[in-house]
């Protein structure tokens, strides 16, 4: 059914943009050693930010359809002249992901310089496979974190060292995960979102419509994509100095030395929002600050709204999703479920801004993974987000305080049961 959710349209001006308004200093913590070395102490920088910078430059599409996203990815990848860098979490190789490894294959057979850095958990069941296909001078392959005990890969992991110092890292680090989607063309083209490099976003097998996931792309060309190369570097090189690097065009996470420094940069963001919070997140399990943020700004007047899966790829999610429904809806907050596909999108339109990534509002991502997300004030491209987040509302059903004193109790204590694992989620 479609909701009223009339709305000041992406074109008019309320004041200064989102993230104009101020400057701030953090503090930075940050491994000292770069890649090659052993692991030295935390070091300590502060970081100053000036966000009155210059905007994303122009040509910037969002992408809602994996053929046509994935499509146009291949066809970035044939024009490049120079270099392809490629980072995910999930690369498998099944149809879509043999498209994009034989695309690879091309961009080295023709001279062009590839670095892939693939995540060693999401990408495991081939990773050893796409390694082996792209085995040229040309081309350079990471594998971030693999699991202990894969020692078949354990020469290209991105820590460097000695076998039995690795596997002592990789036993303290098998939670952390990056979670990324990255690709940049050229220093020219940057793609980002949340596809991650298989056909499971194009699942025909689903019986739902035609099947393939809600899933959000972006690409966008301009001085952004330069910045975002140096962000690709300091994952790539574990250089030293300012880790977590945020500028107003994006927000990433490329170390994990500081763990409550994404739900701060989250909560900075939040904060600032005058007139919508409009949440599409497929996994929501939020922090204690962010949930508290969220049902202020509602009690304040601010239109808060999220949209989360009816169903998902990871089968109890909406249960732990739905223990946070009383809190939100006496908050304020309007809650929908959205029935009509898998719900895999993260994006945010907070006042006349649209935040789109990787980045899913629960613990992993605020606490343990790498991530990456963009924000764009771009009037046409919050205007297009606003009419598919209307789109998607009426393919939702809404939450109201009736209907989730319906909710089966069982399932209520199953959600509430599963809070003790949120921290892992």
């Amino acid at each position: 059914m479609r909701q009223n959710l009339s709305f000041a349209p992406a074109s008019a001006v309320h004041g200064q943009d989102l993230f104009s308004r101020y400057r701030f200093t953090r503090l930075v913590l940050f491994r000292a050693s770069a890649v090659g070395g052993t692991v030295g102490p935390f070091a300590l920088i502060r970081t100053v930010h000036n966000l009155n910078s210059p905007g994303v430059l122009p040509n910037r599409n969002l992408y809602f359809d994996p053929e046509t996203y994935f499509r146009d990815l291949i066809s970035d990848i044939d024009s490049a002249c120079h270099e392809v860098i490629l980072e995910t979490y999930i690369f498998t190789l099944d149809d879509t992901g043999v498209r994009v490894l034989t695309a690879l294959s091309g961009a080295a057979a023709r001279g062009v310089k590839l670095k892939i850095l693939i995540d060693g958990v999401g990408s495991y069941r081939d990773s050893g496979l796409i390694a082996e296909q792209l085995k040229s001078p040309d081309c350079e392959l990471r594998v971030f974190h693999p699991l202990p005990w894969d020692f078949s890969v354990y020469r290209r992991a991105l820590k460097a060292g000695h076998w039995y110092s690795k596997v002592f890292f990789l036993l303290a680090s098998i939670n952390h995960r990056d979670h990324r989607k990255l690709c940049l063309i050229d220093n020219q083209i940057a793609w980002l979102g949340s596809y991650n490099i298989t056909a499971d976003h194009a699942n025909h097998s689903s019986g739902a419509g035609d099947g393939h996931w809600h899933d959000t792309g972006l690409r966008v060309s301009g001085s952004v994509v330069a910045r975002l190369a140096d962000n690709f570097d300091q994952v790539w090189q574990r250089k030293s100095g300012g880790i977590a690097e945020r500028s107003r065009h994006y927000l990433a996470r490329e170390e994990i030395t500081r763990r409550r420094q994404p739900e701060l940069h989250l909560l900075n963001v939040l904060e600032l929002a005058q007139q919508r919070i409009w949440i599409t997140n497929a996994y929501f399990n939020p922090s204690n600050k962010v949930l508290r943020i969220l049902k202020r700004k509602a009690k304040q007047g601010v239109s808060v709204q999220l949209i989360v899966p009816m169903r998902s790829d990871i089968i109890f999610f909406p249960l732990l999703s739905r223990s946070f429904y009383n809190d939100l809806l006496q908050a304020g907050i309007r809650v929908f479920e959205y029935a009509d596909r898998v719900l895999h999108s993260k994006t945010m339109l907070i006042d006349q801004q649209l935040l789109v990534g990787s980045t899913n509002l629960n613990y992993r991502s605020l606490f343990h993974d790498l991530e990456l997300d963009m924000l764009l004030a771009d009037a046409a491209t919050v205007e297009q987000m606003e009419e598919r987040f209307c789109r998607d509302v009426s393919d939702s059903v809404e939450i109201t305080p009736r209907h989730w004193e319906q909710h089966p109790w069982l399932f209520k204590l199953l959600g509430w049961l599963s809070r003790f694992l949120r921290y892992w989620l």
